[in-house]
């Protein structure tokens, strides 16, 4: 009979074994075989870190899209036809119609094209006019004239209002931007006759190499800074270095693990996977903050296995799915056809399962390491803290109808700006205001017809139809409806010029210079070339679109609208896992109101403040579902538990509010000190980040705290437990 038991005991015990969870049976190796654990963690960040060999920074909008993309293939078609290459413009703003400026300017210019790295031929100033003979009053009225009847050089490389002049250079590759520029302020500067004049240097190339010294500014400054913040904000909170140190550890070990796959594997750092690590800094710590939180309570130092035991069998199931949904929101980005994007996506949700791995492996072993007494005081004064989260608990509780009443108000005022988001973008607005390339660019576009360029490129089966009067008449009309747009401060074709710029065999390339780099401004100029060639067609020319306005328009409405199917497929993706989570429906629709409330307030004040809806508010738009679900699915686990417990609503609520509510309030925290250094960067885009996401988790926390309790209480009879 005691045999019989015994071999039922054992098969109960090897039943339950069984039915352990994948987490559990992590846990239990961690805990059994720390030091194997924490040695391996070390063994795998030295292995990733010899991957940042390989770094490569890469800045270049074309690459926002896939190589066979036709914008690319055909900007890269023009290039070598027309002989298109990248320009640094060097703007001398003030009078320079003198003899003395105009001398300066010619040695200026041959100094740049004795360089290696420019094209002397393909570069354009006012000295490309002048003869070699002695610069005097006539030979400045000359070259006056000669470029004044010029329609290349006319309002470009000399301009009247405001006064000035501009070297056009031409480079072999755009990697030579930044040296050349410096050459040029170098040789500026040699010249007293150019001592007065304003000095405004700009042009694609140098914006992308000011963009990748910037980006490695914000990996360098910022991604420790955060990392410092957040580990002094976990030190404010748990007042004991055993518990901040472990957080620390894993965040850093998630952030160069991750890195060094990145750029291990070929991938180079973009503008979107240069924010990964100031992503997974704060990211990575939030499980890990539930868990110390837990930990902290409850560690009296009698058995310190059974407590982390305890307090993560507790957590596997929502810090496991909070994760997960983290890791979907990133994920989704892999639907967006822009291949920056997507590997900023894999890469952060691949980050986002690593930090799981490493809470329950890397944090249980090395808690362990410490023997004996408690890690912190029963008597730390922590432990009065939840004072304020329970009256708050209580007061929301009891005028659960004035809440509800103001967050639905609150969800039907955004609703106007939601319908009125305007889309746009213009890379070079990813500058602060007083950086000096946004300072250049705007100096320029206003003394000159234009510093954006788009093309009409225009392909025929026989070349002499472009030879024909009417086509050349076609072509002109073209390019007079064109200069009629506001948006347009120049238009060139063959007609104007027979240069090879416009015309190579079977092609033709009618250039516009637009005034500003706008997408909507691209796409009111594209309509209004439809609406005409509708009525006026060009026989026997085939038109369409290329040029470097044209291809950030391509990019970022391909961007756009991938994110919108990912914003759909991670919205129903998520709330999918959260009915496998919660086994219900209501609980599953319950959890997702905090979320989209914030989405929607978020994103509806921004269009009524009249911010566009450009390339990071778009990014944020789909993986911001993933983070600010997390605090609703801590709410519905822990809040179900404790209605178990306690046996009625308001005691469970009651509860949560104490340790559970303080657990989110630190995460939120967290994040949101997290995030603030980038608030300070130079880039627009790292500061929209930065304060979108801290306000979007600070509302989602919010929701939380302060609108699912008196929903529970209005409609705990439907719910159930």
């Amino acid at each position: 009979m005691r045999s019989n038991m015994a071999t039922m005991a054992i098969a109960t015990h090897e039943k339950d074994e069984n039915r352990r969870s994948v987490s559990a049976r992590l846990t239990d190796f961690s805990l059994e075989r720390p030091k194997v654990v924490l040695w391996g963690t070390l063994l795998l960040v030295l292995i990733a870190s010899i991957g940042f060999i390989r770094v490569e920074v890469d800045t270049d909008p074309e690459n926002m899209l896939p190589t066979d993309d036709p914008v690319r293939v055909r900007n890269a078609l023009m290039a070598e036809e027309f002989g298109s290459t990248p320009l640094v413009v060097v703007g001398l703003l003030g009078d320079v119609a003198n003899p003395q400026a105009f001398a300066a300017i010619q040695r200026v210019d041959a100094g740049l094209a004795a360089r290696p790295d420019v094209i002397a031929e393909s570069s354009m100033s006012v000295a490309t006019v002048m003869g070699d003979g002695p610069v005097d009053e006539a030979a400045v009225g000359l070259a006056i004239e000669q470029v004044a009847s010029s329609s290349m050089l006319a309002d470009n490389v000399l301009f009247e209002d405001p006064p000035g002049a501009a070297m056009f250079i031409a480079l072999k590759s755009k990697n030579a931007a930044t040296d050349v520029a410096d050459a040029a302020r170098a040789l500026i500067t040699q010249e007293p006759a150019l001592s007065d004049v304003t000095l405004a240097i700009a042009g694609q190339p140098l914006a992308e190499d000011a963009f990748g010294q910037e980006m490695f500014i914000n990996m360098a400054i910022f991604a420790p800074l955060a990392g410092l913040l957040v580990f002094l904000i976990l030190l404010a909170f748990f007042r004991r270095m055993q518990l901040v140190v472990p957080a620390m550890l894993l965040a850093l070990a998630t952030v160069i693990i991750t890195m060094g796959a990145l750029v291990g594997s070929g991938n180079t750092l973009h503008i979107m996977t240069s924010m990964i690590a100031i992503f997974l800094m704060p990211i990575a710590i939030l499980d890990s903050v539930h868990v110390l939180s837990e930990f902290f309570d409850r560690d009296d130092g009698n058995d310190r296995v059974v407590t982390i035991e305890s307090v993560l069998g507790e957590l596997y199931r929502p810090v496991g799915f909070t994760s997960l949904t983290t890791a979907v929101g990133f994920g989704s980005l892999l639907l967006v056809p822009i291949p920056p994007v997507r590997i900023f996506g894999l890469f952060v949700a691949l980050g986002v399962g690593l930090a799981w791995l490493f809470t329950v492996t890397l944090l249980p072993a090395y808690l362990m390491t410490f023997q004996g007494g408690a890690v912190v005081p029963a008597s730390s004064n922590e432990k009065s803290g939840p004072a304020r989260l329970e009256r708050l608990g209580a007061f929301v509780v009891k005028r659960r109808r004035a809440v509800l009443v103001g967050t639905l108000l609150l969800a039907l005022v955004a609703i106007p700006g939601l319908m009125s988001i305007t889309v746009n973008d213009n890379p070079v607005r990813w500058f602060r205001g007083d950086h000096e390339v946004r300072v250049a660019a705007a100096q320029l576009t206003e003394a000159l017809p234009g510093t954006y360029t788009a093309s009409l490129l225009g392909s025929v089966d026989d070349p002499t139809v472009y030879d024909a009067p009417e086509t050349r008449q076609a072509i002109e009309d073209l390019a007079e409806h064109l200069r009629s747009h506001p948006e347009v401060g120049g238009v060139l074709s063959y007609v104007d010029s027979e240069s090879t710029m416009f015309r190579s065999g079977e092609l033709t390339n009618v250039r516009m210079q637009l005034r500003t780099g706008d997408n909507v401004s691209m796409q009111a100029v594209i309509d209004h070339v439809e609406e005409y060639m509708q009525v006026n067609p060009v026989a026997d020319v085939d038109f369409e679109w290329a040029g470097e306005a044209y291809l950030n328009l391509t990019w970022q409405d391909k961007m756009v609208n991938g994110m919108l199917v990912g914003f759909g497929t991670t919205l129903i993706t998520i709330f999918v896992l959260l009915v496998a989570l919660f086994r219900s429906l209501r609980w599953a629709a319950l959890a997702m109101i905090p979320v989209v409330w914030t989405v929607m307030i978020v994103y509806g004040a921004l269009s009524l403040m009249g911010r566009d809806f450009d390339m990071p508010v778009a990014v944020l738009s789909t993986m911001v579902l993933g983070i600010g679900v997390d605090f609703a699915i801590h709410f519905v686990v822990r809040y179900r538990h404790l209605l178990h417990e306690q046996g009625s609503s308001e005691r469970a609520l009651q509860e949560f509010s104490k340790e559970p509510a303080r657990a989110l309030t630190r995460n939120a925290m967290v994040i949101a000190i997290g995030f603030s250094p980038l608030l300070f960067s130079a880039l627009v885009p790292y500061m929209v980040v930065g304060a979108l996401l801290a306000s979007i988790v600070g509302l989602s926390w919010l929701a939380t705290i302060v609108v699912l309790p008196p929903m529970v209480r209005s409609l705990e009879s439907r719910l159930g437990s």
